[in-house]
């Protein structure tokens, strides 16, 4: 079957190109194939590049043009909320020239959780025998199989293109992180997203939204998509309400559901019981109380297991079949991802927020019976603002702090460090300052005595540190795995001398 742009957009004039049979959109222009409609989305790194590039995917054969802004071009339209309209477009082009059952989409946003949730979400859905796909920071694709992603959200036809893929190999199901980029930019928009959860808000990505507000009411746009039909919130966070307002003024009327550790909620936690090798607690609930047997560290992490069995009943599974497989769950690599040496306990997460590593450390302080670790640097070319806030975390909640570089991108790491530091009091605190991240995790290893919980944190399922724009290969988990291995064959050592 065939379609035209003329069926996607009927509100332009009518142009011959426009009846024309097409082949689908393009948002690259080295990449366009003839047929295809070239999007040209203003760049904002480049913006005056944006008429090149339409013009470099029109020499290569694109059919025409559609773009934010008038770019003079002939077989061009203006459609300024492009952004926010391509997604439906080529997911209504995929279902016209290739119809396939979608897969049923469940979304998870919040600041921290979005990974381990989805990731979770996906696990439990395939132990009841369904195709999930997942799609988020650690990798797209059908559990087990992933691929790396550029992006938490993808843009808005790779999204689309991803979806319909996982359809035609069968995924029934989808779990897709939805950060305040992606909502904001409209890269969901076309999706009919079916149940969304809600995790937690805290300081993150303010270079880009500018307030704390502003990034909430991104995060909220999540509740407000017309196909949603259930909303998943945790109460104990204080921007939950935001979610909350958004639900209940949602035109669908999506059920709503709530899940705490700490109050009387749909989804209620109790009893909660702490171990090295993860953390039993009571689950209340209308259709009663069950008690639930974890594999993952951490306080958060009961939140986003209850959030993920939240989720999975929701979308047409017995809760207490679901609760039944929770000891076979994983979670998602670099998400207190544990390395265990005899008595001492090393741990990867992606905490790179004050809040993130904040109830990290927390969480572990309940399991330590030494001394807790902190090793963790802050990115380059991002808000300067939570460096020091970081660096305060690290200090409270870590009887060791290491301080170190983490993705430095384009930014000078002298200037990291100056920022990390600047207005700290260490007079109180044990912290060392190693600015090769190879070489602080060697010293955390060959240091850390038994006891000890080494926290490295702020990269997790990351295999690559970015350095003068540059990504060479960096994977925390080997690393702390080879210095282990290191110091087994070499004399123990000790604290150099301060």
């Amino acid at each position: 079957m065939s379609i035209t742009f003329q069926d996607l957009y009927t509100e332009s004039k009518i142009t011959e190109w426009m009846t024309k049979p097409f082949s689908g959109f393009g948002l690259d222009s080295r990449k366009v194939e003839p047929g295809q409609i070239f999007i040209a989305l203003n760049s904002f790194s480049q913006p005056e590049k944006t008429l090149q590039f339409a013009q470099s995917a029109l020499a290569n054969g694109a059919l025409a043009v559609v773009s934010e802004a008038d770019l003079g071009l002939d077989n061009s339209v203006v459609v300024p909320n492009v952004r926010h309209l391509m997604g439906a477009w080529q997911k209504q082009y995929l279902q016209a020239t290739q119809p396939i059952p979608a897969a049923r989409i469940l979304a998870v946003t919040g600041t921290n959780g979005k990974t381990t949730i989805s990731r979770l979400v996906a696990e439990l859905l395939m132990l009841q025998g369904k195709k999930c796909a997942v799609m988020g920071t650690t990798g797209n694709g059908i559990l087990p199989n992933l691929e790396a992603s550029s992006h938490t959200t993808l843009d808005a036809l790779h999204l689309q293109n991803a979806l319909h893929d996982y359809a035609e190999q069968g995924a029934e199901f989808a779990a897709i992180e939805a950060s305040s980029h992606g909502l904001e930019q409209g890269r969901l928009n076309g999706c009919d997203i079916e149940i969304a959860a809600y995790s937690n808000l805290s300081r993150d990505h303010l270079d880009y939204h500018g307030t704390l507000e502003a990034y909430a009411e991104a995060k909220s746009r999540l509740f407000k998509f017309p196909s949603l039909k259930v909303a998943i919130i945790n109460i104990d966070d204080e921007h939950g309400k935001v979610m909350f307002d958004a639900s209940k003024a949602n035109p669908a009327q999506p059920k709503i559901l709530t899940y705490s550790t700490t109050q009387t909620a749909d989804y209620q936690v109790d009893d909660i019981q702490y171990s090295l090798n993860g953390a039993n607690f009571k689950l209340i609930t209308e259709q009663g109380e069950f008690e639930v047997q974890s594999p993952l560290l951490g306080h958060f992490n009961i939140e986003n297991l209850v959030a993920s069995l939240v989720s999975a009943e929701q979308a047409g599974f017995d809760l207490a079949a679901l609760i039944s497989t929770v000891a076979q769950l994983k979670g998602a690599p670099g998400r207190m991802q544990v390395i265990r040496d005899a008595d001492r306990l090393f741990v990867v997460d992606y905490a790179h927020t004050p809040d993130a590593l904040i109830q990290v450390l927390k969480t572990l302080k309940r399991h330590v019976s030494n001394q807790l670790w902190a090793v963790f640097g802050c990115g380059g070319d991002r808000d300067r603002g939570k460096r020091p806030l970081m660096t305060q975390a690290a200090l409270e909640g870590a009887d060791v702090a290491l301080i170190t570089s983490d993705n430095p991108r384009t930014e000078n790491p002298e200037q990291i460090f100056t920022d990390m530091k600047a207005g700290i009091d260490f007079s109180a605190h044990t912290v060392h300052e190693i600015h090769d991240r190879r070489e602080a995790i060697k010293f955390a290893v060959q240091n850390a005595q038994a006891g000890d919980i080494v926290v490295i944190a702020g990269k997790g399922h990351e295999n690559y540190q970015e350095i003068d724009g540059v990504r060479h290969w960096f994977d925390d988990v080997i690393e702390v795995q080879s210095a282990i291995d290191t110091q087994h064959h070499t004399p123990d050592s000790a604290y150099p001398a301060q």
